[in-house]
């Protein structure tokens, strides 16, 4: 590697090349300096980041993505893995416009949230981690969670029945769309899945499907 810090730029974000070689708390320091140095070409954008190279774990993850954000002006939506079907899964969520209006006006929480961990607001949710069983969220707008949603979840609280709820991996103990409610076990053969899914109503029911193009066109959002 020619580097052991490499930016580059992709039509899904931004990619952050990591000499697999190097030590951990030393690249952390290049990365640093890398993104100050580069903060006034890299601008104010919303994007997604994705890692290559040097395995990172989940906490190592998130560290990176606070150096970036702490000394850029970036606004990191969404951490991509690194296949290339998941980039463009996560791409799709990304680029479509429901997104970008939702993190404009959003309560962003970048980890995990464990048993007991709950988020409540009237604005919408988007979490950068899963959601792990005995946490909540609940939002009088939309729900995104870019990782696994094991706890519960309540999109549209007070009645809202345009919200949904995105998630990569929808496992929810329960989750409610307005005053609609959906259970596990009952309603998760269907539901299991490393997909980007999304949850919305359709005639009074909570409808679960891949979240595509089509879908987004189809929904009164």
């Amino acid at each position: 590697m020619a580097g052991s810090v490499m930016i580059k730029g992709t039509k899904n974000g931004i990619t952050l090349v990591l000499d697999e070689n190097e030590e951990y708390d030393v690249l952390k320091e290049k990365v640093e300096k890398k993104f100050s140095e580069s903060a006034k070409f890299l601008g104010n954008a919303k994007t997604a980041l994705a890692f290559e190279g040097k395995k990172l774990s989940d906490e190592q993850k998130q560290e990176m993505l606070k150096i970036i954000t702490d000394n850029t002006d970036l606004d990191i939506v969404c951490l991509l893995d690194n296949s290339e079907e998941a980039n463009g899964k996560f791409a799709a969520a990304v680029n479509d416009k429901i997104l970008e209006e939702l993190t404009g006006y959003a309560k962003i929480h970048r980890g995990n949230l464990r048993s007991g961990q709950s988020i409540e607001t009237d604005a919408g949710i988007v979490v950068l981690g899963d959601v792990n069983p005995g946490a909540s969220l609940i939002s009088k707008g939309s729900i995104i969670v870019l990782g696994t949603l094991r706890g519960t979840a309540w999109a549209g609280v007070g009645g809202n029945k345009d919200c949904f709820v995105i998630c990569s991996d929808m496992m929810p103990v329960q989750l409610r769309i307005g005053d609609i409610i959906a259970r596990s076990p009952d309603n998760q053969a269907g539901v299991v899945g490393k997909e980007i899914k999304i949850a919305y109503l359709d005639n009074d029911q909570i409808c679960i499907s891949p979240l595509t193009k089509d879908v987004i066109n189809s929904l009164h959002l």
